[in-house]
């Protein structure tokens, strides 16, 4: 509500008002609904009587609610970031990384809307959104649509190029650094080079096959940091016609013969900290999937680019208001998902014994201090899906949950 209040962009509105449109928006994500009349029918009309599938779809393509969905969005991070942040940091456990912010982007597609147009291959375009995650604390933020095009949809590197301001410095302050974590896809030598001039904006990502780098120099590993134990190599190397230096990291996967190989134009943190990076940048997947899974959001709720930006925006929101209330209920009941961690640590056991038969180091400690879950487990999300349509009692509502987290029905 006092988000609401403080924002610049609300209007007066006799049907459908900005906190109701906000809403009806978080309360469709959190739903299980196919469509946009099941939603109005099963849930809408009870929030908001006057509420009809012709106003409700022509709020959605509007400018200024989308514009007010992005400030709300913006306010959120700015207002209830911090207070994550120090309540649980797992990066904290690098000192390096104090003055860096530390983020994953990548991109998602979903399923087009029910009326939107056919390109020249006769097929429906999905829609693409590339989103972000801050790696401290999991809060999700949306960047941009990927545009269709004749015959599919553009690469996600053209939309990002698009991106103006400081957005993707990931809210980094005067004096702070941005490492931005992204798959393959982000490699291009002078995007990345006037990201970091300009900017202060550095990529780390995987290494493609088909690279092949000029020069060659070995760096010297610090083996006393603990963070370096799985390193390899690390390289300084350059390339043909691309600007600046950059860096090959190879490192070994603790439990298989697997070797992982990430780039980065990143030339002063300890490698194995980078390594660690990129390794959660998995926690953006994970939030994908608890996007299709679990929220059941899997189609685009409408045919123009506003509406689904506001629905890209409102899933982030969404998860967002999730992490806030997880983080209560940790605080204020002593309340966490612990069937979650104790499956976890069940796989790292497993692991580290694969480990010791093949007579390779396993780090259990540091995996146990950057682990935090990114998605919530399903009987969370069903537990609130039921407590806000039966309007159950608070107390009464976390007497229900204990058990719910604490093991498996």
């Amino acid at each position: 509500m006092d988000l609401v209040e403080s924002c610049t962009m609300t209007r007066l509105c006799s049907t459908l008002d900005d906190l109701d449109f906000l809403t009806l928006n978080v309360l469709r994500c959190l739903q299980s609904c196919k469509t946009g009349r099941d939603f109005i029918q099963s849930y809408g009309i009870h929030s908001v009587p006057d509420l009809s599938r012709g106003n409700y779809f022509a709020n959605l393509s509007s400018t200024r609610r989308r514009d007010f969905t992005r400030q709300i969005a913006d306010q959120m991070r700015i207002a209830h970031l911090p207070g994550l942040r120090a309540f649980d940091d797992p990066l904290g456990i690098f000192p390096e990384l104090a003055k860096w912010e530390v983020c994953a982007a990548d991109g998602h597609k979903m399923a087009h809307a029910t009326h939107d147009p056919r390109n020249d291959k006769n097929e429906y375009s999905p829609v693409n959104g590339i989103y972000m995650m801050d790696l401290r604390t999991g809060f999700a933020d949306f960047l941009c649509l990927c545009k269709p095009t004749d015959r599919g949809i553009e690469h996600e590197l053209t939309a990002l190029k698009r991106v103006v301001g400081d957005r993707l410095r990931c809210g980094a302050g005067k004096g702070k650094s941005t490492l931005l974590v992204y798959d393959r896809a982000i490699i291009d030598f002078e995007y990345a080079y006037n990201l970091k001039q300009c900017k202060s904006i550095y990529i780390l990502t995987g290494w493609k096959e088909n690279l092949s780098p000029q020069t060659s120099i070995a760096r010297e590993v610090d083996r006393s940091n603990h963070a370096n134990v799985l390193i390899l190599s690390d390289e300084t190397i350059t390339f043909k016609d691309a600007r600046g230096t950059w860096r090959r990291i190879t490192a070994r996967c603790p439990d298989s013969k697997d070797v992982f190989i990430t780039l980065t134009n990143q030339m002063t943190l300890p490698p194995g900290v980078l390594n660690e990076c990129f390794r959660l940048r998995w926690g953006i997947e994970k939030l994908f999937d608890q996007q299709e899974q679990k929220l059941d959001e899997r189609k685009a709720w409408a045919t123009s680019e506003n509406a689904k930006t506001t629905q890209a925006l409102s899933i982030c929101i969404t998860h967002n208001l999730l992490l806030l209330f997880k983080a209560s209920l940790k605080r204020d009941e002593d309340i966490e998902d612990t069937k979650v961690s104790s499956d976890y640590l069940k796989k790292l056991d497993v692991r580290e014994n694969e480990a010791k038969k093949a007579g390779r180091i396993f780090p259990k400690v540091l995996y146990i201090a950057l682990y935090r879950p990114t998605e919530m487990s399903l009987q969370f999300i069903r537990w609130l899906r039921g407590g806000l349509v039966r309007s159950t009692l608070y107390n009464q509502a976390i007497t229900l949950l204990r058990p719910l987290m604490a093991a498996y029905i």
